[in-house]
């Protein structure tokens, strides 16, 4: 199990939320910034110099910053995402442990990884950009700014590799080129890894920052439904992350410490207990702006149920002094099912779900 940041989605929503909550309720979901039409911007629009930066009024200052932020989030998605299944889908065919390129399995001539899309290497950019016209660096964006050479590499090279691979180059050229990108992926790995892991630290800071603030200003201003469904994510994310710190998995779910699950797995269960009694108000969700006529919504309610009941029977294996079967381990891709893993997809499915509706 690889650790997820705590930022994958839910600090995401509640960065927008705390705007959100001072404007209409029918905003307060479609402002949420991972709509990639008002988040790509175009580098050309980064501000020129510090001068022209102190010269912004405070609602300016403050909708830069929450465009960086915004994009801090976005790199922050994709390298927990598709880069990090990148890489894993690379060594998953190449030997990590050697120096020169060496496939794991010799005998089969096949390696191959993922490519990043050209608006990921943008929104990349754009967090430069907008980080180094600072004329006051946080430490977050200080760590960004380090971060940034060693992501390009990496981002440059597997795609190189996935081109490479793809029209299957290194049968033609005797796996000479394949050797140089080796070198040149390994040769950055280490220094994007420790870079990537401060960044992360970084922005997980920020975001419990600004969480804070959000959840207070949502139940002040009465947005219930909107705070469940952020509580039930970031719930979600407090269970992973215990779970990463404790090393329990599918395959050791005995060694769970219950103690610290079972308290966040009890608010788990309270708050998708009511967004389910919600799920018939419609008046109250229309009222913060929920689109329920979207299949977002359906389909967080099912993908919600899936996700308790799957985190619900693991817990009552480990009460049972139950491990997982090795039926349970197989099917791991489908939520509902009773394996961490299976939750883990639920969870996915959760974030997806949100996302469809705050670009509804």
């Amino acid at each position: 199990m690889r650790r997820k940041s705590s930022i994958i989605l839910t600090a995401l929503i509640v960065a927008c939320a705390v705007t959100a909550c001072q404007k209409s309720p029918a905003s307060s979901v479609g402002d949420v910034a991972e709509n990639r039409e008002t988040t790509a911007a175009e580098p050309a629009e980064t501000p020129a110099s510090t001068e022209a930066q102190s010269e912004l009024s405070s609602e300016d200052q403050e909708e830069q910053d929450q465009e960086l932020y915004n994009a801090y989030i976005e790199v922050n998605n994709f390298m927990v995402g598709r880069l990090d299944s990148s890489l894993e889908r690379y060594f998953s065919y190449v030997d990590i442990e050697q120096e020169e390129f060496t496939l794991l399995d010799a005998d089969d001539d096949y390696f191959s990884c993922y490519s990043l899309s050209e608006y990921e290497i943008e929104e990349a950019d754009n967090a430069y950009a907008l980080a180094d016209a600072k004329s006051e660096k946080s430490a977050l964006d200080e760590a960004y700014l380090k971060l940034y050479p060693s992501l390009i590499s990496v981002i440059t090279t597997l795609n190189e590799i996935e081109g490479y691979t793809d029209m299957k180059s290194y049968l033609d050229d005797d796996y000479q080129k394949a050797k140089e990108y080796h070198a040149a992926l390994t040769g950055v790995l280490g220094e994007y890894l420790d870079a990537g892991d401060a960044f992360m630290d970084e922005l997980d800071t920020v975001a419990r920052e600004r969480q804070e603030k959000a959840y207070a200003q949502m139940k002040e201003e009465g947005y219930e439904v909107l705070y469940a469904m952020n509580r039930v994510l970031d719930l979600a994310r407090e269970i992973e992350d215990e779970l990463y710190e404790q090393g329990v998995w599918d395959e050791n779910i005995l060694d769970m410490d219950l103690e610290k699950i079972q308290p966040l797995y009890d608010e788990f269960v309270t708050n998708a207990e009511a967004l389910l009694s919600y799920s018939e108000d419609e008046e109250k969700l229309q009222a913060e702006g929920i689109p329920t006529n979207s299949i977002g919504w359906s389909s967080f309610l099912r993908d919600l149920k899936d996700t308790k009941v799957s985190l619900t029977e693991v817990i009552q294996k480990v009460k049972n002094g139950e491990a997982l079967s090795q039926s349970d381990m197989l099917i791991t891709q489908i939520a509902g099912q009773c394996s961490l893993s299976s939750f883990d997809t639920g969870y996915s499915s959760l974030i997806d779900d949100y996302n469809s509706m705050v670009s509804y």
